[in-house]
């Protein structure tokens, strides 16, 4: 049974108890006795438990590298989570209660629920759109290009960075064209290319739409090929709307493309995935700040003070997920005024605080992406300027220019830099906070130093040096 928030911090409540891990029958089960173990513990911050988990790992012998930062922690305790990773759950427990016996109760009870990992990180399809936001926000030019695309017949890739509100989109886009079409089946799957969970393979996706489309499962095909054929064949007399969210590569998403002229099917992704074609593709960005007053007090109206809500959507950096966090607080604190609510945003700003769901979304895109972009990431955020070319990235990174400038196209590939001219780049305030925290907790100091003394020692002669090997290396 799922308890409240309030009924678990009840004095002589279920949390009065140590919480018995082996009652739970489900993943569900065990995350709220999670919860519960947290409140029976004293209700310890995410932080506390992080640097817990990571003095025991260290002790252990486990590199910097497979430390863990606070928003992994957070996730453990996330409720409609699918899976957990059973190391880490174990040391979260002995964080919180260092007891052997209770750690041994605990990982008998993950062995017992783990059969059932595998059916809840099944492919998961709705045959409808999700509910829309009675409060959608802006985006007029994004809805006016999804419309023409759907009428030449294109897929529409909106792209952005985490937390940027592609899936509100491509819902609200979508239910706007089924209300103007009348498509005769909509389907919307999330393809978990950036959740910890497991992405949706293409062929498990297939096999699920084909059994929607009406194919008994004896006639499904094995082979991927040959399920897409068979389900573009099943939509060529039909209409369909196909919204395919959280997609990560090209390859998850070309297989499920219907091949039908009445068909529509928009994809979200934090990669640009330019390489399919044909499609129309968008790049979502962050609210102006004009949108970002109005989405702000269409949740939490915000009075007279204006000052203070223009302070607010600053400092979330017009971010729709850092928006909806804060009016989430704001809702769940009705004494404060919103000069108080900046002001704690500021404080947040000051010891480098993300909100936690802000801090989560951007280490899922920071955990999909390879060592060195993770490693130039965590640099960048520590040059002093507001914005950096491939000669200063070779330097804190202590590379060529052109692995530099290779890396910096992917980062702004996966919406993490943004393009500010012709070969200079920047960060989202947030996105930088997120990579300085990060450089702190994975880089030694050493490093940290060395990185910047490279870059403090580039002259224009060194500059010139590179130019001319670039040169050379062209002829």
């Amino acid at each position: 049974m799922l308890l409240s928030e309030e009924q678990v911090r009840t004095p002589g409540s279920a949390c009065a108890t140590l919480p018995d891990p082996a009652q739970a029958d489900s993943v569900a089960d065990l995350v709220e006795r999670l919860r519960r173990l947290k409140i029976w513990a004293g209700d310890p911050s995410y932080e506390m438990i992080k640097n817990r988990v990571n003095a025991a790992w260290a002790a252990a012998g486990r590199p910097a590298g497979e430390l863990v930062c606070k928003s992994t922690i957070a996730y453990c305790f996330q409720r409609g989570r699918r899976r957990f990773d059973t190391d880490l759950v174990i040391a979260v427990v002995q964080a919180l209660h260092p007891d052997t016996g209770y750690l041994t109760q605990w990982r008998h009870a993950l062995r017992v629920v783990g059969g059932e990992t595998d059916s809840v990180s099944q492919v998961q399809i709705r045959d409808d759109l999700p509910p829309d936001c009675d409060r959608f926000t802006g985006r007029t030019r994004e809805l006016e290009q999804i419309r023409h695309a759907a009428r030449t017949g294109d897929a529409v890739v909106i792209a952005g960075m985490a937390g940027v509100g592609k899936t509100r989109l491509a819902v609200h886009a979508g239910r706007l064209l089924h209300q103007e079409q009348q498509f005769d089946r909509v389907f919307f799957t999330d393809l978990r290319g950036f959740d910890p969970d497991p992405a949706q393979p293409p062929a498990a996706v297939l096999e699920e739409f084909l059994r929607l489309l009406g194919m008994p499962g004896q006639q499904i095909p094995r082979d991927l090929d040959a399920r897409a054929a068979a389900y573009r064949d099943r939509l060529t007399a039909i209409r369909a709307l196909v919204v395919l969210d959280n997609a990560a590569t090209t390859e998850q998403v070309r297989p499920l493309l219907p091949a039908g002229p009445g068909s529509v099917t928009l994809v979200t992704s934090r990669r640009s995935l330019a390489a399919l074609r044909p499609a129309t593709h968008l790049s979502v960005d962050v609210f102006t700040p004009g949108e970002a007053i109005a989405f702000l007090t269409r949740l939490v109206p915000a009075g007279a003070d204006s000052y203070a809500a223009a302070r607010i959507v600053r400092r979330c950096g017009y971010l729709p997920l850092a928006l909806s966090s804060i009016a989430a607080h704001m809702q769940s604190t009705p004494g404060w005024t919103l000069t108080d609510h900046a002001d704690r945003l500021d404080e947040r700003h000051h010891d480098r605080r993300l909100d936690t769901r802000v801090e989560l979304a951007l280490q899922q895109s920071y955990q999909r992406l390879p060592p060195d972009q993770r490693r130039l990431l965590r640099l960048l955020a520590l040059h002093p300027g507001p914005d950096v070319d491939a000669y200063a990235a070779a330097a804190l990174a202590d590379t060529d220019r052109a692995t530099a400038q290779t890396l910096l196209c992917c980062l702004r590939r996966d919406h993490l830099l943004v393009q500010t001219a012709p070969g200079r780049y920047t960060f989202h305030d947030l996105v930088r906070a997120y990579a300085v925290t990060r450089a702190h907790d994975e880089d030694p100091p050493p490093e940290r130093r060395a990185a910047l003394t490279r870059f403090a020692t580039i002259s224009t002669p060194w500059r010139e040096r590179q130019r001319c090997a670039d040169r050379v290396g062209h002829r």
